[in-house]
């Protein structure tokens, strides 16, 4: 590294640092409170790393940059007489949170990725600061409504000044710096908000200083190369997601984060692959919904995020495949709906299992697995349906072994959700890995 890059790095950290008690100073002389004191260093570090597109010309001088305001940061939380003093700033919020730790990594990914485009870099950077700090100062101080994130809540009222922030920070950079139209510009921020919105929702203890800034800069990314009816196509997907699970909220066993990473879910698939892969987790949706209400479970059970992660253990990755162009869009449609045949049918076998406490029957639980999660996807192959019987026939024959399976695995992670709902997900994975014979 050059000597001019170095003394950039210094600046860059002694800004940061001295940063810190002046904050934490101006912050006790206002009478600000802990949330409101460790969201001002949180958008003052933002704006100094918003402009590392034009203080650096190279991603290795960032990446020594995070590595050195990281480790002061994992002192202030190490270090009990540190933590008092200088990390009290950052610290005094009475939960656990590792987005401190987290900020300066993502922040190098995020200008890594961009390849010396601003706005790439510019636009995540600025929601994840500015937009983050509105939104939990508004759920602070007015927030009422609130809904289940992980091990904490969060509020509705957080969530729409999120949404209104982060439309800002998207929409001006990209109006100002004139590099696309501005109906293009206003539905990319649009867009961009919504989902960033809904990432925020389902991020706990710190997580979103990691997901937001990335899930930004590869949705901007994309949008950005898209024209004028995908936009509004895509916006339109994301809305109408959102509003199916929140429409569906009070008939669901699904936290609110869970609702929200169900809506991501359904879009992520539309997204990498195209929109016919979400109808296979969409018909799981509505069978959960129907089911739900049918025994009356809204209130009885809890389903967390690590419910929604166990599906898209199998939806993500065929999705991800096509979008890899590692398979084609039949295979992958093929495999997304194997897998959450299988997933419907062993979360059939649980059901039964808890309702009545008797020897499920795997029969009806293949049968719905594959007419309510299955059919809506394969419909679509019907002109394949001679190159897929071999593969779908071997995956029928394999899901009541697999259902009976989880159905004994389960009485023995029965303390451990979590653990459980990945087995569930890797389980019905594997399942559906004859769809790869198609290629």
């Amino acid at each position: 590294m050059t000597g001019q890059e170095w003394l950039a790095i210094a600046a860059v950290l002694a800004a940061l640092m001295l940063g810190l008690p002046l904050f934490r100073w101006l912050c006790v002389r206002c009478g600000a409170s802990a949330e409101a004191s460790r969201k001002t260093v949180h958008v003052a570090m933002g704006l100094a790393c918003a402009s590392f597109p034009w203080i650096f010309d190279r991603p290795l001088p960032v990446w020594v940059l995070a590595a050195l305001a990281t480790l002061p940061l994992v002192l202030l939380r190490c270090v009990p007489t540190l933590r008092q003093g200088l990390g009290s700033t950052l610290h005094g919020v009475k939960r656990i949170s590792y987005g401190e730790v987290l900020f300066a990594p993502a922040v190098a990914a995020v200008f890594d990725l961009s390849n010396g485009d601003a706005l790439l870099h510019v636009i995540p950077v600025g929601i994840l600061t500015v937009a983050d700090a509105a939104g939990a100062i508004a759920g602070t101080k007015w927030g009422h409504r609130l809904y289940v994130c992980g091990t904490g809540k969060k509020s509705m009222e957080g969530s729409a000044a999120f949404l209104v922030v982060a439309f800002l920070c998207a929409f001006i950079p990209l109006l100002c710096l004139g590099r696309v139209e501005m109906q293009h510009a206003l539905w990319i921020a649009l867009t961009l908000a919504v989902l960033s919105m809904m990432a925020e929702g389902i991020s706990d203890r710190g997580f979103d200083n990691l997901i937001i800034p990335l899930g930004c800069h590869f949705i901007l990314a994309r949008l950005m190369t898209s024209d004028f009816p995908h936009l509004i196509t895509r916006f339109a997907a994301a809305v109408i997601l959102l509003g199916i699970v929140t429409a569906g909220a009070r008939h669901s066993t699904l936290s609110g984060s869970s609702l929200i990473g169900s809506a991501l879910l359904g879009y992520g698939c539309a997204i990498l692959a195209d929109p016919r892969f979400t109808l296979p987790p969409l018909a799981i949706f509505f069978s959960h919904l129907i089911t739900t209400r049918r025994h009356r479970l809204a209130g009885l059970l809890d389903h967390r995020l690590d419910a929604v992660i166990s599906h898209a253990i199998g939806c993500l990755s065929w999705s991800l495949a096509v979008e890899r162009e590692l398979i084609d869009s039949t295979t992958g449609l093929a495999g997304i709906s194997f897998a959450m045949a299988v997933q419907l049918a062993i979360a059939d076998v649980a059901t039964q299992t808890w309702l009545h406490s008797a020897k499920p029957r795997l029969l009806r639980a293949t049968v719905k697995g594959w007419l309510v999660a299955g059919v809506p996807g394969l419909i679509w192959l019907w002109q394949d349906a001679a190159r897929i019987a071999p593969a779908l026939a071997i995956t029928v024959l394999l899901t009541p072994l697999v259902c009976r399976l989880s159905h004994r695995i389960e009485s023995r992670y029965h303390g451990s959700a979590t653990k459980l709902w990945m087995i569930k997900g890797t389980l019905a994975l594997l399942t559906s890995a004859p769809a790869l014979l198609l290629r």
